[in-house]
């Protein structure tokens, strides 16, 4: 369920965090905005600590005028995107930080904070989409959360697509080879079928795009789009 994509950091990325780190509920957060609504991050592999996934939050919270939360799931222990032969380290991180482990983790952190703001978005990018699916295909959970998007989603299966209970933007990557065609179609399926999927598709872009662009003018053009379909989505939805 892995490819080189999911860990390969993209074009190298500069920015001035506008937020802070600070614990809730018990976890180290990036805090971004001061809205009434939140929108909570699951990160790729890279962790909230990354400066990518840091400067698309901060675009969330000035676009969509919210608070912005990125919970480290990973206990301080993300990929390092520095670190040389990336894509040797994955099978050994991965036994250790089992997205099993990131849904159970966001699970507990969104019914901590569900009563601090009016309304909770969620939005997943690779790794973190499996976590986001889980909150919204199983009611407990999905009654806190109002609406999700994914961004070229890893480790989702066909049978999650009929149980998903919520409005979700899927954010695609026209060539992904961890969100297949054949798996895309079945969602596709499902959720046009009831309602509540919406699928946008990007050109140019391969798995990783929104988070970790690889810095050509078209790559950049279509994130910056994708960012802000996603802005739009969180603002209908709130």
């Amino acid at each position: 369920m892995s490819s080189p994509c999911c860990v390969d950091p993209g074009a190298k990325q500069t920015h001035k965090a506008l937020g802070h780190t600070e614990e809730i509920a018990g976890v180290k957060t990036y805090k971004t905005g001061e809205g009434k609504s939140a929108i909570v991050i699951c990160t790729d592999v890279f962790g909230n600590s990354f400066i990518n996934v840091q400067k698309v939050a901060d675009s969330f919270a000035q676009g969509a005028q919210v608070t912005v939360l990125i919970p480290d799931y990973f206990n301080g222990d993300p990929i390092d995107p520095d670190v040389p032969d990336l894509w040797d380290v994955l099978p050994s991180w991965l036994e250790k930080h089992p997205p099993s482990d990131a849904c159970a983790s966001i699970a507990k952190f969104i019914s901590s904070i569900k009563g601090h703001y009016e309304s909770i978005q969620v939005i997943g990018f690779c790794y973190g989409a499996k976590a986001v699916v889980h909150l919204i295909t199983h009611s407990e959970l999905s009654s806190t959360v109002k609406a999700a998007v994914v961004g070229h989603p890893s480790f989702l299966v066909k049978e999650e697509a009929s149980q998903i209970k919520r409005p979700i933007l899927f954010l695609c990557a026209e060539n992904d080879s961890l969100f297949t065609s054949d798996l895309r179609q079945e969602f596709e399926k499902e959720l046009k079928a009831n309602g509540l999927g919406q699928f946008i598709e990007y050109p140019g872009t391969v798995h990783g795009f929104v988070v970790r662009p690889d810095g050509s003018e078209q790559v950049n053009q279509q994130q910056h789009k994708a960012i802000q379909d996603a802005i739009e989505f969180f603002k209908k939805n709130i």
